[in-house]
C-alpha cells in the first residue's frame, strides 16, 4: 500500500519533529499481540466501502474480552456508530454514537452524554490516528463503555526500534492524556501506521500491554 499526504503534510512534517505521515487504511488487517504475562490478543480491522469495523479480543486467565466498534469512514476520518465489550459472551458495555449524544453504561446502567465533538474507544483511536497523520479530532474525548473521558491533549513521545517477525522496525511513541490516565500507542511508520503497541489502564487498576507479535495485511503475512 502506498501512503498518502498532501503537500503540506509533507512540508510540514520535513520541519517539525518525527511524527506520522497518513497512512492508507487497509481493507482488513490482523494483528496479533502479547499481553501481560504473554496472554495472547487479537485486533482485526475491516474496511467495505465506506464502513469499518474493530473487533479485539484479550483472553485474560478467568474470561474471553472482546470489544467491537464500527462506522463510517469519511476521507480519512472514522465516524463511530457504535461500540460494546463482551466477556465470555456476555455483553458487559455498550455504546452508542448520536451526534452530539452518546449513550454508554454497563449493562442494564445506560446513562446520556451530550459532547461537543467526537468521542472514540481506545482501538479506533489508534486507527484514526494512523489514518490522519496523528492528529486528534477536535473535542476528542474516549470511552471505555463505562465512562466518557475528556483528552486533554496529546505529547510525541520520540521515536525506537520495534522489533517483531524476526526483524525491526521504526515505530512513533505519542501519549494521549484522558483525565487523570493516559494511553500509549507506538505506530510502525514503514507499515502504514499500524499500531504496534498499546498501553492502557482499565478503572478497575488492570493495566494492558498489548505488543505486536505477527500482522497480516489484506491477506499477505506482513514482516518488517
Amino acid at each position: 500500500m502506498k501512503k498518502i499526504a498532501t503537500l503540506t503534510a509533507l512540508l510540514t512534517a520535513a520541519l517539525a519533529a518525527p511524527g506520522l505521515m497518513a497512512a492508507e487504511l487497509p481493507k482488513s488487517a490482523t494483528l496479533q499481540y502479547s499481553g501481560n504475562y504473554k496472554i495472547p490478543a487479537t485486533m482485526n480491522f475491516t474496511r467495505s466501502g465506506n464502513s469499518y469495523k474493530i473487533v479485539s479480543t484479550i483472553k485474560v486467565p478467568l474470561y474471553r474480552i472482546r470489544f467491537e466498534s464500527g462506522g463510517s469512514i469519511s476521507g480519512d476520518t472514522l465516524q463511530p456508530k457504535y461500540y460494546k465489550e463482551t466477556r465470555d459472551g456476555k455483553l458487559y458495555t455498550e455504546v452508542t454514537f448520536n451526534g452530539d449524544s452518546v449513550t454508554y453504561g454497563k449493562a442494564g446502567d445506560k446513562k446520556s452524554k451530550t459532547v461537543s465533538g467526537t468521542t472514540m474507544d481506545l482501538f479506533t483511536l489508534a486507527w484514526q490516528l494512523a489514518a490522519n497523520d496523528a492528529q486528534l479530532p477536535p473535542n476528542l474525548s474516549v470511552t471505555n463503555g463505562k465512562k466518557i473521558y475528556t483528552v486533554n491533549n496529546m505529547t510525541n513521545a520520540g521515536t525506537s526500534s520495534y522489533k517483531f517477525g524476526g526483524g525491526s522496525t521504526p515505530v512513533t511513541k505519542y501519549v494521549v492524556h484522558r483525565g487523570d490516565d493516559t494511553i500509549n500507542y507506538s505506530f510502525a511508520t514503514e507499515l502504514n501506521n499500524i499500531p504496534a503497541q498499546i498501553v492502557y489502564k482499565e478503572d478497575d487498576g488492570k493495566s494492558y500491554n498489548l505488543r505486536l507479535t505477527r500482522l497480516t495485511v489484506d491477506g499477505k503475512t506482513v514482516k518488517p
